[in-house]
């Protein structure tokens, strides 16, 4: 990209932690009943973020959609760490933002933290982390990274997906699919004296990397057919 990389990194400090705001924030406000509300703000603070730093940085807010890009080629390797780091700290951000607002509230709610209890075991923690990261990067590759995307709907498309996700995966392990919205809250929980589970870092780490990668692969391979398909019917009708 031409924009200088520092600019980029602000972009997705900004971008993640409006995201990590918003959506944590509705997580404390909302609690564990209003789960459509906390999928809801979710994808609309995703949107208004890709809307509004996305020309800068690509709009990644994730290094779930870093990594996938990357592994494709559509995204320099060297810049991923600088990347991930400015993420992580965006969502450390967007969760101190929320303690601050909400202080003793948050620390009752758990600041929003994604954690799956006992009756989930790590395998469909793991599903569902990768289940929710795929429709996540398969919808980033439908709208925005596509040769023939559709203009315009690139921010609310992705966001919806994102919310769509959450409503089904959220009863399950709060829907993350992205380390900087788990780290964020975690971090912040951590410094304030509250409860973290670190055992189950992992588990958000492998399941977004596993299904966001497998969305780029599966996508450039589909993608790729039907180009070809299409450039073969055009070939034909000359």
């Amino acid at each position: 990209m031409d924009v200088p990389l520092i600019r980029r990194l602000l972009a997705e400090v900004a971008g993640t932690a409006i995201l990590c705001l918003f959506g944590i924030g509705a997580a404390v406000a909302a609690g564990p009943s209003g789960l459509l509300i906390v999928a809801l703000a979710h994808g609309l603070a995703l949107a208004v973020a890709i809307y509004a730093f996305g020309a800068i940085s690509g709009g990644h807010f994730n290094p779930t959609v870093t990594f996938a890009l990357a592994v494709r080629g559509r995204f320099a390797w060297r810049e991923v760490p600088a990347y991930v780091l400015a993420q992580l700290i965006g969502g450390v951000l967007g969760a101190a933002v929320v303690y601050a607002a909400y202080s003793s509230a948050a620390l009752t709610a758990g600041l929003g933290a994604t954690a799956y209890g006992p009756a989930v075991t790590p395998v469909q923690a793991l599903v569902a982390e990768a289940a929710g990261a795929f429709i996540l990067v398969t919808a980033v590759y439908a709208l925005a990274v596509a040769p023939d995307a559709p203009k315009g709907v690139h921010g609310l498309g992705i966001g919806l997906a994102l919310a769509a996700q959450i409503m089904v995966f959220g009863p399950l392990t709060g829907a993350s699919v992205n380390l900087a919205r788990t780290m964020g809250p975690d971090v912040v929980l951590s410094l304030a004296g509250g409860t973290v589970f670190w055992s189950q870092l992992l588990v958000y780490l492998v399941g977004p990397l596993v299904g966001g990668v497998a969305a780029a692969l599966l996508y450039e391979v589909i993608g790729n057919v039907a180009r070809r398909a299409a450039g073969t019917r055009a070939a034909e009708q000359v």
